[in-house]
C-alpha cells in the first residue's frame, strides 16, 4: 500500500521504550495486518477490533499502525516530562488521542500546532488512542491537502485489492514468516539486514524513493529474499513506507 512523505523539519522523534501502560488490544495473538495505514482521525475513531484477526477494522480496511495529520487542539505534559498526551483534529469528525513517551529532549508540542503522526492503535476503558512511534511538526499545509488526498487513495486502492483477491481486507497483504532473518542483533535491535537497509532508505532524497532494485545494488552483502524480509519487518513496525507502489520506500525519519 502506498503512503505519502511530505514534508522536513528536525524529523520524527523516536518514542520512549517501555510502552504506555494501556490495556494493550489482543496483544496476545500475533496479527498478520502488516504496514502503515495512511488515514483520518474518523477511519481510527470508528473502528473496532477484531479478536479473530487481532487488528481494527473498519469498513474494508483493517489495520494496527497508521499515520495521521492534524491539529493540536489540547496538550498535556506530565510533571517528569516523559508522557505529552495531545487531542489532534484533522476535521473528519472528532478528536483523537495521541500518546507520546519521549525523552526530554526536543521542544514540546504545543497547541495549535499541525503535526503528523506515526504510531499504533490501541484502546483502553473502550476508548481509542494511538501511542506514536514517531512525531514531526507539518512545514506546510500542503502536506495536509497531501495527506487527505492518500487517503483516499490508500482507501480505494484497498478496496480494489480486495475485490480481486477476494477475500483480503489488510493493509498489506504481502507477507512472509521472516523466519530466515539474520538472528544476531545489534545494539540498536535490528539484525544487520534490518539496519543497513534502513540506513539506505534515510539516504533518499527523492519523494518515489528507492526500489527494491536499486536497494539490493547497494547491499550486494544479502540476498534479495533477505532485503525484503527486512523491508517487510520495517515497514510493519512504522519505520519506513511505500511510496509510489510496493515497490519503491522511504524512511519514515526522512
Amino acid at each position: 500500500m502506498a503512503l505519502w512523505e511530505q514534508g522536513g523539519g528536525s524529523g520524527f522523534q523516536q518514542r520512549k521504550a517501555g510502552g504506555s501502560g494501556d490495556n494493550d488490544t489482543g496483544s496476545g495473538q500475533r496479527s498478520t495486518v502488516k504496514g502503515v495505514l495512511t488515514c483520518t482521525v474518523a477511519t481510527i475513531l470508528n473502528a473496532k477490533h477484531s479478536e479473530s484477526d487481532n487488528c481494527f477494522v473498519y469498513k474494508h480496511l483493517k489495520f494496527n499502525t497508521v499515520m495521521v495529520m492534524g491539529l493540536i487542539r489540547e496538550a498535556n505534559h506530565e510533571v517528569n516530562g516523559s508522557l505529552a498526551t495531545y487531542q489532534i483534529d484533522d476535521h473528519s469528525g472528532g478528536l483523537l488521542e495521541i500518546k507520546w513517551w519521549h525523552d526530554d529532549s526536543g521542544e514540546p508540542m504545543k497547541p495549535l500546532t499541525y503535526i503528523k503522526v506515526v504510531g499504533q492503535v490501541k484502546t483502553f476503558n473502550n476508548k481509542v488512542h494511538v501511542v506514536a512511534h514517531h512525531i514531526n511538526k507539518m512545514q506546510s499545509l500542503n502536506e495536509l491537502l497531501a495527506h487527505s488526498i492518500e487517503c483516499v487513495h490508500a482507501s480505494m486502492s484497498i478496496r480494489k485489492q480486495g475485490e480481486l483477491t477476494g477475500s483480503g481486507m489488510t493493509s498489506n497483504t504481502s507477507h512472509t514468516s521472516g523466519q530466515t532473518q539474520q538472528s544476531s542483533a545489534i545494539a540498536n535491535g535490528f539484525t544487520p539486514v534490518q539496519n543497513a537497509v534502513l540506513n539506505v532508505l534515510k539516504t533518499v532524497t527523492t519523494m518515489t524513493g528507492y526500489s527494491v532494485t536499486e536497494i539490493c545494488k547497494q547491499l550486494k552483502q544479502f540476498s534479495e529474499n533477505q532485503v525484503k524480509q527486512a523491508l517487510e519487518f520495517l515497514s510493519g513496525e512504522g519505520h519506513i513506507y511505500s511510496t509510489t507502489d510496493d515497490d519503491h520506500f522511504r524512511a519514515a525519519s526522512n
